[in-house]
């Protein structure tokens, strides 16, 4: 099994215990951020199509249904899907929800007018190659001149996180090359917990990429990159959120006629 098979398949493994689907259930009934509200509705056009990559329970795929769009909700685990069509009836919404990996989607050429990897979902798909894998398939589904939105978080090194950094230069270049089992496969790798209330169970795997390698993987893709700022800066009212930190927002678009 490949070093980013395993990652994945830990991945899912996180994010199917039943504290996981209960935290994100919560999520789901808190509904869309303000910021992804402004967004959705500056760049999407009205009754258009739109594929919610990385959907968990349905937080954002509930709202963009309401909002009269036509959306599906995709998401690599399993147990997430199971929730979402819980949460399908309990709001008595209806939706269309599938497991569907990022990579490689089931869905033909442009087959969405637009495209969401809300809440830094694409942070957490292993390898570099498979990162960029899925912005090359987000921009095949896609029709030309609709929009990408997505959440990262990016790497920034003179910050509280410093010593992190540091002690993953000391991880990566120094005992890696002398023998040390090392979980980290690329710079920008983590491996976190959450506090005993959300703990996953296991430990989660997210990458932490600067902001020149994420525009690097937008324009090697093929996209060009409309917008990209801060989601607190965007929406100030966003700060107040518990459940999740600041990200940084990118609005690509697939250019007029591409194929």
């Amino acid at each position: 099994m490949s070093g980013s098979q395993s990652l994945k398949d830990s991945v899912v493994k996180g994010f199917s215990t039943k504290k996981v689907q209960e935290m994100y259930k919560g999520m789901t009934k808190r509904g869309i951020w303000k910021s992804e509200e402004t967004l959705v509705k500056k760049y999407f056009l009205k009754e258009s199509s739109i594929l919610d990559i990385g959907c968990g329970s349905g937080r954002t795929t509930f709202e963009l249904a309401k909002m009269g769009y036509k959306v599906v909700g995709i998401d690599l685990t399993p147990a997430m899907i199971k929730s979402a069509k819980e949460m399908s009836k309990e709001l008595k919404i209806n939706a269309d929800f599938r497991v569907g990996d990022a990579t490689n989607f089931e869905f033909k050429n442009e087959s969405f007018d637009n495209a969401l990897f809300s809440f830094n979902g694409w942070d957490q798909i292993p390898g570099s190659n498979n990162r960029l894998k899925s912005f090359k398939e987000i921009f095949r589904v896609m029709k030309s001149g609709g929009y990408f939105i997505f959440t990262s978080h990016i790497r920034v090194f003179f910050s509280k996180w410093a010593p992190f950094w540091i002690k993953q230069f000391f991880r990566m270049y120094i005992m890696k090359p002398i023998g040390f089992k090392v979980e980290e496969q690329e710079w920008g790798d983590r491996f976190f917990r959450r506090g005993k209330s959300t703990d996953y169970g296991t430990d989660m795997y997210i990458h932490i990429s600067s902001l020149s390698e994420v525009k690097n993987m937008i324009e090697e893709a093929g996209f060009v990159l409309e917008f990209n700022d801060y989601r607190n800066t965007i929406a100030p009212e966003d700060s107040l959120l518990k459940d999740s930190v600041n990200c940084m927002f990118f609005v690509c678009k697939k250019p007029e006629n591409a194929n």
